[in-house]
C-alpha cells in the first residue's frame, strides 16, 4: 500500500506527464493496495468475538484509513475520469507540505500523549481490551478522545502535505463513522463499567475539542 501511493504521489507531485489512463491506473492500484490491507489486518487481527469490553465493528484506525483511501478514490475518479466539478480555489491556501507535516506532528504528539498515559497506569489502548480503570488525568482532561482526534488530524495532515485535498475533506466522514461505530459504543461500555464516576467525567472533558 504504501509503496503503491509513494509511486504515485512521486508522479502527482512532480512536473512529469503521463498520460491520464496511466494517472488513474496508478490511483486505482494505490487505492486497491489500500482496500486490500485494511481488509487483511481487519479480518487477521480483529477479535472475532469481544468479551468485556466495547462492541466496536473493527480498529478504529482501519476506519481513518478506509476514509483516506475513499477520498482518494473520489479525487482520482473525478479528476481523471469524471471531470463533474473543481474545487473552489480557496482550498489551494491548504495545500502545504510544511502545514501538513505541522498537523501530522500534532497528531503523533496526540498519540504520544495519550499511550503514555495508558502504559503509566498499566492500561492497554486497544478499544477490543478491558478498561479497568478511567483515566482522567493528561489529556484526557481536556478531551475523552484525544486518539481519535489524532487520527482525523493525520488525515487531515496527509491530503494538506500532499495537495490532495479530497483526503483531508474526506475526514468529515472520519468523524460521523467513529462517532458512531466507536465513540458512542465505548461511551455506553464506560458508562456501564464506571457508573457515575465517567458520569462526572465526561461533565468536566470534552468528547473531541
Amino acid at each position: 500500500m504504501v509503496f503503491h501511493y509513494y509511486k504515485f504521489f512521486t508522479w502527482y507531485l512532480s512536473d512529469q506527464k503521463i498520460q491520464i489512463e496511466h494517472a488513474f491506473t496508478l490511483g486505482l492500484i494505490a487505492f486497491s493496495s489500500g482496500i486490500v490491507f485494511i481488509a487483511f489486518i481487519h479480518l487477521c487481527y480483529f477479535p472475532k468475538k469481544i468479551t468485556n469490553a466495547a462492541s466496536i465493528p473493527t480498529f478504529p484506525p482501519l476506519i481513518m484509513l478506509f476514509c483516506l483511501n475513499l477520498g482518494f478514490l473520489i479525487g482520482i475518479s473525478n479528476l481523471y475520469i469524471l471531470q463533474l466539478y473543481e474545487l473552489p480555489s480557496f482550498f489551494n491556501i491548504f495545500r502545504s507540505k510544511e502545514l501538513g507535516f505541522l498537523i501530522i506532528i500534532i497528531s503523533f504528539l496526540l498519540v504520544f500523549l495519550s499511550v503514555g498515559l495508558f502504559r503509566k497506569n498499566n492500561e492497554d489502548p486497544n478499544p477490543t481490551t478491558r478498561s479497568t480503570q478511567l483515566i482522567t488525568t493528561g489529556i484526557y482532561r481536556y478531551t475523552r478522545n484525544p486518539m481519535y482526534l489524532a487520527l482525523t488530524l493525520f488525515q487531515i495532515g496527509v491530503g494538506v502535505s500532499l495537495s490532495f485535498i479530497h483526503i483531508s475533506l474526506m475526514s468529515i466522514l472520519t468523524i460521523i463513522l467513529l462517532h458512531y461505530l466507536v465513540v458512542i459504543r465505548e461511551e455506553n461500555y464506560l458508562k456501564k463499567t464506571f457508573g457515575h464516576v465517567y458520569d462526572n467525567y465526561i461533565l468536566t472533558s470534552r468528547r473531541w475539542i
